[in-house]
């Protein structure tokens, strides 16, 4: 059995089961909202020259506060097509999207700029802000959520236990699968940053070739065999 551990993926469960792969999912994590979320939507209003976002949350998150705002002209920068496309579908098209999707890459490509607002998570890594400063960029970070671990209900529990293989869509993710059994099934991994913390706690790691969730799914498919 395949466990996906995001909770919110159901057509990759649909695309799984229609090759005839058992799977399921278990939201390992949740997120809530930081005080910073209220501020967000006057520090929109500061004339940046982009902001960035690098998460599906922080792309909820900062729709939501542009349209409190009353939808100033922002021009926004994606960390990758999903991020992107829950930004379009909400208004706000992003105007750069790097080719990879993960910070670094986003830090690398980025458009000229000398002020960028990150709209970030608690756990949001560094590489964005560092790859901006080391350009000359003025890069500030908002913390406007916070990733935790969810508390599992017992038949939960035993779809971890169940699980052949493990799919982590974030670091966060394979350390909350680590707490909550001793198992080490199989893995694939979203990006390299979540396969590298996979392989610290244990598991044997299939990495995506591409982040996101297409090369996920071929991740998945390579643990199988198929």
């Amino acid at each position: 059995m395949v466990l996906l551990t995001r909770g919110k993926d159901r057509a990759l469960l649909a695309r799984l089961a229609a090759l005839g792969i058992e799977a399921a999912e278990v939201a390992l994590l949740e997120q809530v909202d930081l005080p910073a979320l209220a501020r967000l939507p006057q520090r929109l209003k500061e004339g940046w020259d982009y902001v960035a976002v690098t998460s599906k949350e922080g792309a909820r998150r900062l729709l939501r506060a542009w349209e409190e705002a009353g939808r100033p002209f922002l021009r926004v920068a994606a960390v990758g097509e999903g991020t992107g496309k829950v930004l379009a579908e909400g208004g706000l098209f992003p105007a750069f999207v790097p080719e990879r999707a993960t910070a670094r890459d986003l830090a690398q490509g980025f458009p000229e700029a000398r002020r960028v607002l990150f709209v970030a998570g608690d756990l949001a890594g560094r590489d964005l802000e560092e790859g901006l400063r080391a350009r000359g960029v003025l890069a500030e970070r908002e913390e406007v959520y916070a990733t935790r671990e969810r508390d599992l209900a017992p038949e939960e529990v035993a779809l971890l236990e169940r699980a052949e293989v493990v799919a982590f869509f974030s670091p966060s993710g394979a350390r909350a699968f680590a707490r909550w059994t001793g198992r080490r099934p199989q893995a694939a991994a979203i990006g390299p940053s979540t396969g590298e913390e996979a392989r610290r706690l244990g598991f044997p790691v299939v990495e995506a070739e591409s982040p996101g969730l297409e090369g996920l799914f071929r991740a998945i498919l390579r643990v199988l065999g198929r």
